[in-house]
């Protein structure tokens, strides 16, 4: 169980970690053992609030048509947490995939709306990392 001065720990941490990523582009990618920034946009973020579960879908564009698509679960009790995940990446008839982590979650519940997400997400594959995704607090579409 989860104490009171943890979860406040937790906050204090995610909220640094967050603050530090809107300085940062939205996708990066981690090259010759440093973070470079990627040519990616958002094109979509959809999902569905099942208590105490968020499923959502992240689609994002880059040049020349690759698409980078992620899929998460977070479980919110009561603080956000990365429960499970994965990432495709598409460019032509390539495809990368892998798994997703999580270093940083910033979750609004939608009360009377539609609920956000954001945070920073880690995409690897099983021998390296790929991408950094620096996500600001994106409102679901009701899309998956």
């Amino acid at each position: 169980m989860t104490t009171t001065r943890e979860r406040r720990a937790t906050l204090l941490v995610s909220a640094v970690l967050l603050a530090c990523a809107a300085d940062r582009p939205l996708v990066e990618s981690f090259e010759q053992g440093d973070w470079q920034p990627a040519p990616f946009r958002i094109t979509s973020m959809g999902g569905q609030y099942a208590a105490p579960m968020v499923a959502f879908v992240l689609r994002l564009e880059g040049p020349s048509g690759r698409r980078l698509i992620v899929e998460g679960t977070v479980e919110i009790d009561p603080q956000p947490t990365l429960v499970g995940g994965r990432w495709f990446e598409e460019d032509g008839s390539t495809v990368l995939s892998g798994v997703l982590s999580s270093a940083a979650l910033d979750y609004f519940g939608g009360q009377g709306g539609r609920p956000s997400l954001g945070g920073q997400f880690i995409l690897a594959t099983e021998e390296t990392t790929i991408y950094r995704i620096n996500l600001p607090r994106t409102t679901l579409t009701a899309e998956r």
